[in-house]
């Protein structure tokens, strides 16, 4: 009833409940939570409760709920991989040219590259001692998306879509239907084996009861796929998404389109006929460097072996998902995508022959009973004992005392590239194709090893000068430095809008 009395108290009351509010807001942000903050939390929404209206309060309390959801969100959009810490350091927004965005700035949140390397217990930018052919590649296309996945330990938002788990779960059957005899091995139980997979991860989500429910909630996992969002829901808030429904039409959809590429295998390659010398096959081997070495590590996967009356000659073989590049441009573009392709390949094959030297070097040493003083050869860079075992029994020797070298026994001869599916207007993989067929047919591309030495000397020179300039960039120890790419579908150009203006190239 007295309208004089309100804005006193208000205009009295003001810088307390603000000061109140602001603190609240700072002990959120910078993950400084304690019993006080609490105390301090509740008694701000209480002093807003006692001098402001009504409305104020509800606008007050609305805000504070929307610190605490940003805060949870980034959390779980900014995951980084399991080995890396899971809490990332934010920075708050400290001005806007309006109210209503700097009510906004107030409570969003931007990413420092400097306190993400302190939070990983790095004083500095260090310099990765272990690449991957995946790794090497992305660094030849983006070095800013190299800093951001591999340095800084981020990963793309989302983490889990519908093409990655396509893949792996593709690869994971593609790999088990080799463990059944060769008569089982059907398209049946070929695709049986990607819904037994496929089950296992999706849980019961007709009953919304998925496996991962029972942990905490993961973007990264499967269980964020083919959720219902609602337009009105907010894009960051991540956690609203753990309770929305699945969209089984969609599920139903992707499942169908996944059996169909494992259809397009089994019209290319029987696996009846086939006998994989490996699959799924991890290697790895050191590269020297002016000041130390390094280490590439990855997976093959698949490796066949033909006898021949001179040794075993050796190809290796990768699964892709995704469609055939369709070479339909100039000779030269044509020439530079394949060689894209295949340069991963190619850094597999050296890999797999350091690997076959290095055990060759090792059991020379063993053979002579004497080994170069303080130096010595690491198991872990050589041929597993499955694999050599492998290797003899299939080309008929009882032990490697009665095997030649392993580089006079065995031969690189070429790499496959396995697409499991191709564009439709691609005549080279579709010619008899209907049509009104949903997908286009599966194709290899093939690149022959008839030189391997030299395309192996040449792989890798080039390995060696992008782990060089990777340091030279590292030395430098500026965010900065690493600059982006202009390909619009890079990962890079979402992920540098998570940081605060001016800590990474723009």
């Amino acid at each position: 009833d007295r309208p004089d009395v309100i804005v006193a108290h208000t205009c009295c009351h003001l810088p307390l409940v603000m000061m109140l509010l602001k603190r609240s807001c700072h002990c959120i942000q910078s993950k400084q939570w304690t019993a006080s903050t609490s105390l301090l939390l509740w008694c701000t929404v209480a002093a807003v409760s006692i001098f402001y209206p009504t409305a104020a309060f509800i606008n007050t309390e609305m805000m504070m709920l929307r610190v605490v959801s940003r805060r949870s969100s980034y959390t779980h959009h900014l995951s980084r991989s399991a080995y890396a810490p899971t809490i990332f350091s934010t920075r708050q927004l400290s001005s806007s040219p309006s109210h209503s965005e700097a009510a906004s700035a107030q409570v969003a949140t931007l990413l420092d590259p400097y306190e993400i390397l302190r939070d990983l217990k790095f004083d500095k930018i260090p310099l990765p001692n272990k690449l991957s052919p995946t790794s090497l590649e992305s660094f030849t296309k983006c070095h800013q998306a190299f800093f951001f996945q591999y340095i800084l330990k981020l990963k793309p938002d989302p983490p889990m879509t519908p093409e990655l788990a396509r893949g792996i779960i593709c690869h994971k059957a593609l790999e088990d239907v080799f463990e059944l005899a060769p008569p089982q091995r059907t398209l049946v139980n070929l695709q049986n084996l990607f819904r037994k997979e496929w089950s296992s991860l999706r849980g019961d989500r007709e009953s919304n009861n998925s496996v991962t429910q029972t942990k905490e909630y993961n973007a990264e996992s499967y269980d964020s796929l083919f959720r219902i969002v609602n337009d009105d829901d907010d894009d960051d808030d991540v956690l609203s998404n753990e309770s929305s429904p699945f969209d089984i039409n969609a599920e139903i959809d992707w499942g169908q389109s996944s059996l169909q590429l494992l259809k397009n295998y089994y019209e290319l390659e029987d696996p009846r006929n086939v006998t994989p010398l490996m699959r799924e096959m991890w290697v790895n081997a050191k590269f020297p460097t002016e000041d130390d070495s390094f280490i590439v590590r990855g997976k093959i996967d698949r490796i066949d072996l033909i006898s021949s009356n001179s040794g075993a000659i050796l190809s290796i073989i990768d699964y892709k998902t995704g469609k055939k590049p369709h070479f339909k441009y100039a000779t030269a573009t044509n020439e530079r995508i394949a060689n894209e392709q295949f340069w991963k390949m190619k850094v597999y094959a050296l890999i797999l022959w350091k690997m076959i030297l290095q055990t060759e070097t090792l059991e020379q040493r063993q053979r002579q009973e004497s080994e170069e003083v303080g130096k010595t050869v690491d198991y872990r860079y050589g041929l597993s004992w499955e694999l050599r075992q492998k290797l003899l029994q299939s080309l008929g020797y009882e032990n490697e005392q009665q095997a030649p070298k392993w580089t006079e026994l065995l031969t690189l001869e070429s790499l496959r590239l396995m697409y499991l599916t191709s564009h439709l207007d691609d005549m080279a993989a579709n010619y008899d194709t209907p049509p009104d067929a949903p997908v286009g047919k599966a194709k290899c591309l093939d690149f022959s090893l008839n030189e391997f030495m030299s395309v192996l000397d040449q792989t890798e020179n080039e390995v060696i000068s992008i782990q060089k300039q990777i340091k030279e960039l590292v030395d430098m120890q500026d965010p900065k430095a690493w600059h982006h790419c202009n390909w619009k579908y890079c990962n890079c150009h979402e992920m540098r809008d998570r940081f605060i203006d001016g800590t990474v190239s723009n």
